[in-house]
């Protein structure tokens, strides 16, 4: 993956990030389980929300969300190649 030259490029990346890391919450944890992954994550919902919303996930978080879902990081930020390196608790 080649680095991205603009600020539109890394926005377009963050939403694409987003996007994946929605779809594995939607899949493991259902269309209103937010709240559910965010407490697992011991954060608060809001916080959650916005980083579903684009905005920049802290590498503790994201480290957390991989181990606690499988979630491949690869897949993440490419959306290539399988989506979990474990199969979904």
């Amino acid at each position: 993956m080649n680095r991205p030259d603009s600020s539109d490029e890394w926005l377009e990346i963050r939403n694409e990030l987003a996007d994946r890391v929605r779809e594995v919450r939607r899949e493991l944890y259902g269309e209103h389980g937010g709240p559910l992954l965010a407490s697992a994550l011991e954060l608060p919902f809001r916080v959650w929300s916005d980083y579903e919303r684009g905005s920049v996930m802290p590498a503790d978080v994201m480290l957390r969300f991989l181990e606690l879902t499988g979630a491949d990081p690869h897949w993440l930020l490419t959306g290539e190649g399988p989506r979990y390196n474990t199969p979904p608790p």
